[in-house]
């Protein structure tokens, strides 16, 4: 008894205990999260594809880990029901999402997706490839997976390519299914080796025969009774969006007469031919009503060496396709062109109109006993643009074609396009041509910009009439045809097409619509356009804040937000719910994405262009609604993200109003075992009084009392990003979850900049946000890293020239000496890197005969005789953006005056790291160095030693 009463005294004072202070369970809990590893990324899973079904009801996305199996998740908010369904392995590169094409049928009845091979799967190929001395070139294929909504069941066909379902209307199934292997072995057999009884073609016969792809088995399904109908050799195939025709091409090996384009009626017992002959049936087309297809064939001239392709058009529902344009029978086609298959067809809105493109019929004749002759290229002093870039440019100029139209109804071809003028774009109502022509300032693309000739040109005649010359930038059609618009010298410019007059619609307008922060020497782009209200009334622009309806004339210039946003700190943007609507209805409740500029709290406004009210708030929070709303098409119900640094990016769904507020998803829960951070805007002055933002990320057991290493990331302007949530994965840069989970204070400060010296405007906004911090008393001054890739990488490369306020610090692809990389490729486009110094990102704004010692001020090469900070790099040879030999010389220049610097090439890597193998090395190596210069953890041995090439087994010599 006495014992008892002790033990429930002891009890009872520490539960006192506990109730008396409040923090013990905060502590406890704490206590038990741990920081970040990099064992978690693999598994860590994010949200990929949401959709939402027509009426609302059914909502399906992707689980998708880093390195694992997805999972395909069907959630019915409604009735609490979740299904679930693994799609294959969405590791090393492979796109989940793409691969398994999830899609929700119009009567939302079924969920049909693809399966692909699972993780096991892929790594088990892998092993059996490895141990196979011969090439095994087989491949896991995919399967086909019809989920029925009403009780989860899942069907499962093997071997299926791909599938498609009728965009509006319910009920069918479409899919082609892959090449029968047993087939496939046959014929890779008789390519092998001969064998008895078969027969071998010889080489002539194989270099004779045409390229020609052949179709597999399409399976029409129903998805009520599952009864199935089976067309063989089927190449591709397509449903009408309203379902009521199935098209498909066939192509057969074995009987190439039956080749064509069929339709079938789901349902019927038969197909209708709608054209068949031996040859390639490609490209087809439909107006946005589909009352009118396209296509191209070359089966009037498939026996030729080189056959020529025709146009043929079907209008739907009659028993066949007839020709439209064709060589020789078409007489406006100029003599010795043809119809070009590799051009696109498309319709105007209405049907009436068709876009085609015409080529050169090419030259038959055949050099069989060409001689070898010398291969070089010749950097010409007066080419449009440099050799790497024409390289490039190959294969789209040698594709290109003249664009011409074709008037259904009239049977009227037109040719539109031409040497002078060979860019030639259609409106959508077909009533007016329009070109942006670049090719009278090709040369300047490589120092100063795109600068464009816009014409607008009569269909019916081809006659062009100049609107605006020399412009920078491009120009786009009003919805209607009625008007041609573009920005120029900060403003708004309307082009009549009816009276050939420009307008400035913006220029008595006391307000800027460029970019009010653009701070290259390049002219400044606008804030945007929302659209145009119906018939082309009014145009909808953008300031910083508001929006602006705008007659086309200038005239009657308002704010439709009621200059709301200018006087609350209130950025309003248009949300387009409808992408069947291309103008603005002005009677219509319109949605407005809102940022306030000052606080980046985001949500979302309703507003109307017609009348004066107020825009009326729906939901306004400090996070980020970073996937716009879905709606969907038949429901009132949205589907959005909402996420900040400490809050994971669920799904929610709501009503129209944001007033009922679902969450959907729960993934937020990978997050509880770990120390994580919080994230804050802070405001400080640039050494020029400049007003600037950073972002401080600090962790969630913060202790003002401590003093923390500091890890600064540097790029531009960072403060928008203040709600983006951070994935824990491996990169290219320093990952912020990681490192503030590991006990760092992270800070991203924003970088202005004028012209000329864009080094040291870096430091003159770095510097003064890290001595905001170090004065605020928790931030260790001995221990302050920072890291930045490309443009970042370059700041941070000058920047340790001049001070040494870093214990250590990584430059990613940096530029060290702008001297030889202005004149460098940039072997990603083939374009010379001089536009870029002079007018765009480095900012220098003038040649490097103009302002020589601006180059070598700026270059960090010059000044490494002063670097005192231990310096990390990863610059890799496939380099496209940055020639790599720009981190060679640094490192040589380093290496010769003895400072300590590392240099990482991920050989064949580009820019930033790609293969996950090379992201998962590099990012534990440069957690390594920051932690042994900022944390004092032990130097690996890659620091102290080393990797010599002759150490590592993958590296051959001479």
């Amino acid at each position: 008894m006495f014992k008892t009463v002790k033990r429930n005294l002891f009890y009872f004072v520490v539960f006192s205990f506990i109730l008396i202070t409040p923090g013990f369970a905060r502590i406890s809990q704490e206590s038990v999260k741990r920081a970040l590893t990099h064992d978690v990324y693999d598994s860590w899973r994010s949200i990929n594809g949401p959709q939402i079904s027509v009426d609302g009801k059914w909502i399906l996305y992707l689980e998708t880990p880093q390195k694992d199996d997805a999972e395909l998740v069907i959630l019915n908010p409604d009735q609490n029901i979740e299904y679930r369904h693994v799609v294959g392995y969405s590791g090393e590169g492979t796109n989940a999402e793409r691969a398994a094409n999830p899609r929700i049928t119009y009567n939302s009845s079924h969920v049909v997706f693809l399966i692909s091979a699972t993780k096991a799967e892929v790594d088990s190929a892998k092993k059996t490839k490895k141990d196979n001395k011969k090439n095994d070139k087989s491949k896991p294929t995919k399967k086909l997976a019809i989920m029925n909504l009403a009780d989860g069941a899942v069907a499962v066909i093997d071997s299926v390519k791909n599938f498609n379902l009728p965009e509006d209307e319910a009920g069918w199934l479409a899919y082609l299914k892959e090449a029968s292997k047993k087939k496939e072995n046959k014929e890779e057999k008789n390519e092998e080796e001969n064998v008895p009884g078969e027969k071998v073609e010889s080489e002539k016969e194989k270099k004779d025969e045409k390229k020609k792809d052949y179709g597999t088995q399409l399976v029409l399904q129903s998805l009520s009774d599952t009864a199935k109908t089976v067309f063989e050799s089927v190449l591709d195939y397509r449903f009408t969006k309203n379902g009521k025709y199935l098209l498909y091409i066939i192509s057969s090996k074995e009987k190439p007469e039956i080749d064509g384009i069929y339709s079938h009626a789901p349902g019927d017992t038969s197909s209708m031919p709608l054209l068949t002959g031996k040859g390639n049936y490609k490209g087809w087309e439909f107006d946005k009503k589909e009352t009118r297809m396209a296509f191209f064939t070359d089966r009037d001239d498939y026996e030729s060496k080189i056959p020529i392709f025709s146009i043929y058009g079907w209008n739907v529902g009659e028993k066949q396709a007839k020709i439209w344009v064709s060589h020789g029978v078409t007489r406006e086609i100029p003599a010795g062109m043809a119809v070009s298959e590799k051009s696109n067809l498309s319709f105007s809105v209405d049907g009436k109109v068709l876009m085609l493109g015409i080529k050169a019929i090419p030259d038959t004749a055949k050099k069989d006993d060409e001689e070898e002759t010398a291969k070089f290229d010749l950097w010409h002093w007066n080419d449009p643009y440099p050799q790497p870039q024409q390289k490039k440019m190959a294969s789209r100029v040698r594709d290109d074609a003249w664009e011409s139209i074709y008037f259904v109804d009239s049977k009227k071809f037109v040719k539109l396009a031409d040497e002078e003028i060979p860019d030639v774009r259609l409106s959508r109502d077909g009533k007016m041509a329009y070109a942006i022509n670049p090719w009278p300032y090709t040369k300047r693309v490589s120092w100063e910009g795109t600068y464009n000739d816009v014409y607008e040109i009569d269909p019916k005649t081809g006659e062009r009439t100049l609107a605006k010359q020399e412009l920078f930038g491009s120009a786009s059609p009003s919805p209607n045809s009625k008007y041609l618009y573009w920005f120029e010298d900060h403003n708004w410019f309307v082009y009549d097409v009816r009276t050939n007059v420009t307008t400035n619609i913006t220029g008595k307008l006391n307000v800027r619509f460029d970019q009010e922060d653009w701070d290259t020497p390049q002219p400044s782009r606008p804030y945007g356009i929302a659209g145009w209200t119906d018939n082309d009334r009014t145009i909808l622009v953008y300031d910083r804040y508001d929006i602006w309806e705008i007659n086309p004339d200038g005239s009657n210039a308002h704010t439709i937000t009621e200059d709301f946003g200018r006087k609350n700190n209130l950025s309003f943007r248009y949300i387009d719910l409808d992408p069947d609507e291309v103008t603005i209805n002005p009677n219509k409740t319109i949605l407005l994405q809102t940022t306030n500029v000052e606080t980046m709290a985001s949500g979302f406004y309703r507003d109307q262009v017609n009348g004066n009210a107020l825009p009326v708030k729906l939901l306004m929070a400090d996070k980020s609604f970073g996937r716009r709303p879905f709606k969907a098409k038949h429901a009132d119900r949205f589907l959005f993200t909402r996420s900040s640094f400490d809050e994971f990016p669920e799904l929610w769904i709501s009503d129209l109003e944001f007033q009922n507020m679902t969450k959907l998803t729960n993934l937020g829960k990978q997050m509880e075992p770990f120390i994580w951070g919080k994230a804050e805007l802070r405001n400080f002055l640039s050494a020029d009084g400049k007003p600037l933002k950073g972002i401080l990320i600090t962790p969630e057991n913060f202790d003002s009392n401590q003093k923390y290493p500091l890890m600064v990331y540097i790029y531009e302007t960072l403060h928008e990003g203040l709600h983006r949530y951070s994935n824990p994965s491996p990169g290219t840069s320093v990952n912020p979850a990681y490192y503030v989970s590991n006990g760092y204070v992270m800070w991203l400060p924003d970088i202005v900049y004028d012209t000329g010296y864009p080094g040291k405007d870096a430091l003159k906004c770095v510097l003064p946000g890290i001595q905001l911090l170090i004065n605020e008393g928790f931030i260790d001054q001995k221990r302050i890293g920072i890291q930045g890739h490309s443009w970042g990488g370059y700041q941070i490369s000058y920047m340790i020239t001049q001070t040494n306020i870093f214990a250590a610090a990584e430059a990613g692809a940096p530029v060290s000496n702008m001297v030889s990389a202005y004149g460098g490729i940039r072997w990603g486009t083939g374009m010379v890197r001089q536009f870029q110094y002079e007018r765009t990102q480095s900012r220098l704004g003038a040649s490097l005969w103009d302002v020589p010692m601006r180059y070598l001020q700026n270059s960090p090469i010059f000044w490494a005789d002063k670097v005192q900070t231990p310096l990390l790099m990863i610059h890799n040879d496939d380099d496209g953006a940055v020639p790599w030999y720009q981190g060679i010389e640094y490192i040589m220049a380093l290496r010769r005056l003895g400072k300590e610097a590392y240099l990482f090439n991920y050989t064949g890597e580009d820019h930033g790291l790609r293969k996950r193998i090379n992201q998962e090395d590099w990012t534990i190596r440069m957690q390594e160095f920051f932690d042994h210069h900022l944390k004092g953890a032990p130097a690996p041995s890659w620091m102290t030693d080393g990797i010599k090439a002759w150490e590592r087994e993958d590296v051959k010599g001479n």
